[in-house]
């Protein structure tokens, strides 16, 4: 109430009126002096946020931030500033002398820091020798921006990587509380895993990739909405109910859906502990009762593998049988190093047209008989009633007539005797692609590598009534 009112509002002289009149006039005037006080005491909230590529790639983290911040903190006006460049990691930020004189100079409320997304080196001693004491010393909060595993840098299994990325922002979480800073983690890598398992733990599913850019590798500007919901959430969580924030308020990242944006902030929400999680123990989903290849596949299976010939101890039979279970889309691996869980992600278009893909392995079914099922990665499953027609390391060449690797050669080069016919040019690639991100490698297509045998001839209607993709391409369309 100590702010000044503007000189043309104080030298204001009302013309004479009644005196009910005149009291109206009077409540006008303050309710406009009222408005401009709360207009001038709206809380400003300074952010400065030091990263790479990962906060300023797609318009930047800290854009997608003021604008979710401030539509869900009444009154809150939020001003931001970046610090970094490509690559850069926190021990290199550390060591630099704009950044540390920015950070010394304070002016911010609350300090971001992101670390490389490969965690190429420690950011310990940054942290605990000049962030988290500076955050301290001006009163700021210390907030991590946890990354994400991605196709790009970690293959196959995200939920691993991001529970590695995990673990160490956890660590730099736990190096700055010892220095006596304030600390709040933006979960960003493990929301991008919830939206993964939604999906039945299918990263190349579109509402995956879709938080990917065209690198798969850095986010795309709905994968930085989603950060910037994880930070908006945890940096400012002691001003939300547990309810979180009411995000029809929020107006929607380009190209993002109502349904979208409030699966991430509801991710987001439970993430920073502010809502309360969703009761565990989902059940897996259904087996669609059209699907005859994900029908089919239901029950026990075997494959039987050549054990090293360290372990074989003289015997002449020196194999073991691997075990497969199918039980909905759940499927339990049980190996020589103990039992794996895995699943199948069913798709279907239509009642005519359905696809079913082994997760994490990413590999389709290709054929299924009463007897054998084939992925599209040449691999061959027998089923356990069956167990005595299943061959060592069974492989069945895929669409051998159809292939050429990237010289244009077919399996014809690669026959024994001809330029290609050796073990070291069988691990070549084509156009043929198991899976999107997976190309088909000649040993699993060319007979000539001795790896992978014809397939058998359907043996009648009944059993090619059964089969899953005729063609590989028609999974990739």
């Amino acid at each position: 109430l100590a702010t000044p009112i503007p000189s043309h509002l104080a030298a204001a002289t009302p013309r004479p009126r009644p005196a009910r009149l005149e009291s109206d006039s009077m409540a006008s005037r303050l309710g406009a002096v009222f408005c401009l006080v709360s207009a001038a005491v709206a809380e400003q909230q300074n952010v400065l946020f030091l990263g790479n590529s990962f906060s300023f790639v797609s318009g930047g983290v800290w854009t997608q931030y003021k604008t979710i911040a401030e539509a869900c903190v009444p009154g809150l006006q939020v001003s931001t500033t970046f610090q970094g460049q490509g690559a850069e990691t926190l021990r290199m930020a550390g060591e630099d002398p704009a950044t540390v004189s920015m950070v010394r100079e304070g002016h911010y409320d609350i300090l971001v820091l992101q670390d490389q997304s490969e965690l190429a080196e420690s950011g310990y001693d940054a942290v605990k020798d000049v962030f988290a004491p500076q955050a301290k010393a001006h009163g700021a909060l210390l907030g991590l921006y946890e990354t994400w595993a991605t196709p790009d840098a970690d293959g196959k299994n995200l939920t691993q990587g991001t529970l590695l990325r995990k673990g160490y922002y956890e660590a730099l979480a736990k190096v700055a509380r010892e220095v006596g800073a304030e600390v709040a983690m933006a979960r960003g890598g493990e929301a991008f895993d919830k939206v993964m398992k939604s999906v039945g733990g299918d990263w190349e599913y579109p509402n995956f990739l879709h938080l990917l850019s065209g690198d798969y590798d850095h986010p795309s500007e709905l994968g930085l909405n989603l950060v910037a919901w994880t930070m908006v959430l945890s940096f400012n969580r002691k001003r939300f109910p547990t309810t979180g924030c009411d995000t029809s308020k929020v107006p929607n990242a380009p190209g993002q859906s109502d349904e979208q944006k409030i699966f991430y902030a509801k991710i987001a929400c439970e993430l920073a502990g502010v809502c309360p999680p969703e009761s565990a123990g989902a059940v897996a989903p259904a087996v669609p009762p059209g699907c005859k290849a994900a029908v089919g596949m239901q029950g026990e299976w075997v494959r039987k593998l050549k054990l090293p010939a360290s372990e074989c101890g003289g015997s002449s039979d020196c194999t073991y049988l691997e075990h497969w279970v199918v039980s909905g889309t759940q499927v339990t691996q049980y190996a020589r190093e103990g039992a794996k869980l895995h699943s199948l992600r069913v798709s279907q278009y239509g009642t005519d047209l359905c696809y079913v893909k082994l997760l994490p392995m990413f590999a389709y079914i290709k054929r299924l008989t009463q007897t054998k099922v084939m992925f599209n990665d040449c691999q061959v499953w027998t089923r356990k009633a069956n167990a005595a027609e299943a061959t060592v390391d069974e492989c069945w060449c895929v669409s051998s007539g159809l292939w050429k690797d990237a010289a244009g050669d077919t399996c014809a080069a690669y026959e024994q005797g001809q330029p290609k016919g050796q073990d070291y040019y069988c691990d070549s690639t084509g156009e043929a692609r198991v899976s999107m991100f997976r190309s088909m490698r000649a040993w699993e297509t060319c007979p000539g590598c001795q790896r992978c045998t014809e397939p058998p001839p359907l043996p009648s209607a009944s059993a090619r009534s059964l089969l899953a993709t005729p063609r590989l391409e028609d999974v990739l369309v």
